[in-house]
């Protein structure tokens, strides 16, 4: 009998690949935790690192919690009845505006050019990051729900943000 030719062979994934697999198949979404903990890095490097007021810091941390307490994907938002799954997007809502208020405060500090001289491509590159961060927040916390209760998935979620806005917040007073 012949050997398989080196075509027919299948070849061994990437050993990073199977170790992110092995992480993927855990009960606790650690890869999406750690894209919480960045994204909320950037926004703590933004706000440390740039000349604003200390009540932009509790925006963003009431921000933070009212996202996590809603923990508003779709999947999690089926569970309830419309009346309390509207009211839980609300509030993601409203946590994800405050988040963007605390930044737009934070980098109105800087001293910005004028509006007439602002760029749409600007606008839209701003719009999509805070998009993507309500996006990883909300995806992470339908992945929570899959094996914790709610206050769980809460607090996991609300501790994994906060710490990401500390750790960017003290690399950004660092560096400012």
């Amino acid at each position: 009998m012949r050997a398989p030719s080196r075509r027919t062979q299948r070849r061994r994934p990437p050993a990073w690949k199977t170790a992110l697999d092995r992480l993927s198949d855990q009960p606790t979404p650690w890869l999406w935790l750690l894209g919480c903990i960045v994204v909320y890095a950037i926004v703590g490097l933004i706000l440390g690192g740039l000349p604003s007021p200390y009540w932009v810091w509790i925006i963003a941390l009431g921000a933070i919690l009212a996202q996590a307490i809603a923990l508003a994907g779709p999947k999690t938002l089926a569970r309830f009845r419309w009346w309390f799954a509207n009211l839980l997007a609300l509030l993601a809502t409203v946590g994800a505006g405050a988040l963007a208020v605390a930044l737009a405060i934070s980098l109105g500090f800087v001293g910005s050019a004028s509006l007439a001289e602002t760029l749409p491509r600007e606008l839209i590159l701003e719009i999509i990051q805070y998009a993507l961060i309500a996006l990883v927040t909300a995806a992470t916390g339908d992945r929570l729900m899959v094996n914790y209760r709610r206050l769980q998935a809460s607090l996991i979620l609300a501790s994994s943000c906060v710490l990401g806005l500390a750790l960017g917040g003290i690399v950004g007073l660092s560096i400012a």
